[in-house]
């Protein structure tokens, strides 16, 4: 049964000039759901700790005109009734793979291993690249290098899928390599976010081309006080910044928002299920975003209910599907979105049945 969940848009009641999402909505948000929430207190907040409010900023104002919105069948996604299947090679007790595409490729791989895979859209394998380092945590694509950057335990790279190269990025330095590597990865137009070393050091701003940093956060300016352990997602649309994060105590999974310019937190407090309390990739929450107010987001192999979320931050309506009763074995491990907006919206899955251990990839056009 899907959990209960509260999507929170902070607020400056002094502002004079507020966001579209209070002048259209207010702040009472409409929740809707697959099922009835849970009735029995747990989805409810630990009360064994308080909260600090993070402080009230003005989120920034989206122009409506020439808006692209994404209507997304989400049962139809979660069954994936209409997606074009390709079997993935079998990676011995790999739990999850990176994932990204771009509009004409896809690019699979990491997890455990140092081998990537690049397919085209309708699932073609073209070529394996060695990432020559220990593993590919996360990848991403961007447009103004026309490459995949790859984020992997003590370096960060780009691949450029028309030359077939592989480029180390040389000017970015981390201090201790032992201790800081780097975990996820978004990118939008010039900026690229990064999040270090399991989330618990810092998040970094780099601008396009030359990598330069330009903002840094602390671990403890995202996570909020001593009740969050863990930042395992950072994704983008160019207007909001998302991150997933987990509750020390609870294990409770959650998606935080900040704000693109400021990075400062503007929504807080979707759960999406509960975690075991692991590390790495065993329980991985991730999100792509749809378009500039919409999200997907997924749980992982051991997150509870096993199901795929569509949150619109706009609205603050929310929809989570379990994914049905013959497939509660098999786990979305991972999934992106292709950015163009001129083209029908793409989405892969990546599907990891924990049964027979087949990891499978689907994509599917909306």
């Amino acid at each position: 049964m899907p959990i209960a969940m509260n999507f929170d848009l902070l607020t400056n009641n002094n502002h004079q000039d507020r966001c579209e999402h209070i002048n259209e909505y207010e702040t009472s948000l409409e929740i809707k759901l697959s099922k009835p929430p849970l009735s029995n207190g747990t989805n409810r907040q630990s009360t064994s700790f308080t909260v600090p409010p993070p402080p009230l900023v003005k989120p920034r104002i989206r122009p409506i005109v020439n808006r692209i919105t994404h209507n997304i069948d989400l049962e139809q996604l979660s069954r994936c009734s209409l997606t074009h299947q390709i079997n993935l090679p079998k990676f011995e007790n790999e739990k999850w793979l990176a994932i990204s595409s771009s509009n004409e490729y896809i690019l699979v791989g990491g997890g455990s291993s140092s081998t990537l895979h690049l397919f085209d859209l309708q699932g073609k394998q073209i070529r394996l690249i060695d990432i020559k380092t220990f593993a590919a945590f996360d990848l991403a694509w961007s447009n103004v290098l026309n490459a995949f950057l790859i984020a992997g335990y003590d370096r960060l790279q780009m691949y450029n899928v028309e030359k077939d190269q592989l480029t180390q990025i040389e000017n970015i330095n981390l201090i201790n390599k032992k201790d800081n590597y780097f975990w996820s990865i978004a990118c939008h137009g010039n900026d690229i976010f990064i999040v270090l070393s399991d989330g618990l050091e810092s998040v970094w701003r780099l601008s396009l081309p030359n990598f330069k940093r330009i903002q840094t956060l602390s671990g403890s300016e995202i996570r909020e006080s001593n009740t969050d352990d863990r930042i395992s997602c950072i994704r983008t649309n160019g207007y909001s910044i998302g991150m997933t994060l987990r509750q020390r105590d609870t294990y409770q999974w959650r998606v935080d928002l900040f704000d693109y310019v400021t990075m400062t937190r503007t929504h807080r407090g979707l759960t999406i299920g509960y975690g075991i309390g692991a590390f790495n990739f065993v329980e991985r929450c991730m999100l792509a975003p749809v378009d500039d107010h919409q999200w997907l987001i997924i749980g992982g192999c051991k997150v509870t209910p096993n199901a795929l979320t569509l949150m619109d931050d706009r609205t603050g309506e929310i929809k989570q599907v379990e994914r049905q009763s013959d497939q509660q074995e098999k786990f979305i491990s991972n999934i992106c979105t292709s950015e163009n907006s001129k083209q029908p919206q793409i989405i892969t899955m990546i599907i990891i049945d924990n049964q027979g251990g087949q990891r499978q990839m689907h994509i599917m056009q909306q």
